[in-house]
């Protein structure tokens, strides 16, 4: 085994180990534990409004070890998950407000503000606090899982009933219309909760890779031969 790869080994078995451990309770928190009732759709429950978007988590995992992987990146992630959400808002109620369904110019002219001003805003901080990047995916996240869940606020009645009778009569009853979300409203949700369930969602990524950090460095030490010298790394580069 090359050096490289006894170097990157601890902090890939961290990874791999919290990541399962988040999906596994991110996945069984939305579909089982908590929500409307569950069994509802085959064996998965209906959610409630606010879910934990596990993919918004890997998002600002990985942008905080693009920053560095210290506290500075861990406090650069934390804002960007904060500015992107806060422009994100912005898209799903200036965009609808200029130009309704099925005019998309409305969101797009929003989009173009947003990404315009998150620049704008990034020249504000003389120590790089407020990179626009970072701050780009945030957002992204956000409109991905607006998108996903219906276009609530942009498409009518978008957010849905959210209720076991209403969910069973989309699926059976009548033909899935454009704008239930996916699964005949399985993950129809309003606009407001889309934006807080990424929200929460973005800050724990930072969290998961603090922690996936610090038991890397941990078993990395633990590891160690005797002769490791103490100024040598015990993981491999993780910043860009």
């Amino acid at each position: 085994m090359s050096n490289r790869v006894k170097m990157a080994l601890p902090l890939a078995l961290s990874i791999a180990l919290v990541a399962f451990l988040w999906s596994e309770f991110t996945l069984n928190f939305n579909l089982h534990w908590f929500t409307v009732a569950d069994g509802v759709f085959g064996k998965f429950g209906l959610p409630e409004k606010f879910q934990l978007v596990l993919p918004a988590t890997f998002v600002t995992w990985g942008l905080y070890y693009v920053l560095g992987a210290d506290r500075v990146a861990l406090r650069k992630t934390m804002i960007a998950c904060t500015t992107g959400t806060v422009g994100a808002i912005v898209i799903m109620t200036l965009g609808p407000a200029l130009a309704g369904l099925p005019s998309l110019w409305g969101i797009s002219l929003a989009i173009a503000i947003v990404g315009g001003g998150l620049v704008l805003i990034s020249s504000l901080s003389a120590s790089d606090s407020l990179p626009a990047a970072p701050a780009f995916a945030c957002a992204a996240s956000v409109l991905f899982w607006w998108f996903a869940t219906g276009l609530d606020n942009y498409v009518p009645g978008a957010a849905g009933p959210h209720t076991v009778a209403a969910l069973g009569l989309a699926l059976t009853k009548h033909p899935l219309a454009a704008g239930t979300g996916a699964l005949g409203g399985l993950l129809s949700t309003p606009w407001p909760w889309v934006a807080v369930s990424v929200w929460v969602s973005l800050l724990c990524g930072p969290i998961l890779g603090l922690v996936s950090r610090a038991l890397a460095d941990v078993t990395g030490r633990i590891g160690a031969s005797p002769s490791t010298s103490p100024a040598e790394p015990v993981g491999p580069r993780v910043a860009a």
